[in-house]
């Protein structure tokens, strides 16, 4: 297997080529093929966001799950289990806010959620959070904050099963 690395010299385990060699060492150096990581869909009509996304993501262990609109969005939720969502506010044929609010009235159970915009009136921030955004990020996002509430939200989800 030919390494990979990352901008920051991350190289990929050649164990399992999907997470980095430090996601492997934070899950102690093992991991089983049954063990299934956090998939995070990530909603964005930028595929220069979703990448930056999708590679911090999996660089901390997730599974990254990408669509371009909300609409491609709900389509993921009837092919693969989701644990969280980080969703764009303006996107083509189905807005982040509208997205997230047709999860939360279908039988769907929603997933926790962080919205990021480049409009962060104080409408947009409102309707976000009734549709079911935790936060509110604003665009240029910084991806440590992204990723700091995404393990707060596993580490309290992963208690509550305890």
């Amino acid at each position: 297997m030919i390494p990979v690395w990352f901008a920051d010299s991350q190289k990929l385990s050649s164990k399992n080529p999907s997470i980095s060699v430090k996601a492997q060492e934070k899950l102690g150096g093992i991991y089983p093929e049954s063990l299934n990581p956090v998939s995070i869909l990530v909603v964005d009509d930028s595929v220069e966001c979703r990448m930056i996304l999708r590679i911090a993501i999996e660089r901390e262990g997730y599974r990254c799950v990408e669509a371009p609109d909300g609409i491609a969005a709900l389509k993921s939720f009837q092919e693969k289990t989701i644990d969280f969502i980080i969703t764009d506010f303006q996107m083509p044929h189905m807005n982040g806010c509208e997205f997230l609010e047709v999860l939360s009235s279908a039988a769907i159970s929603c997933p926790p959620a962080v919205m990021i915009t480049g409009n962060l009136a104080d409408s947009v921030r409102i309707r976000a959070i009734h549709a079911g955004a935790l936060a509110v990020l604003s665009k240029p996002f910084d991806q440590k904050k992204i990723l700091e509430i995404i393990r707060e939200v596993v580490h309290r989800n992963q208690e509550a099963l305890h």
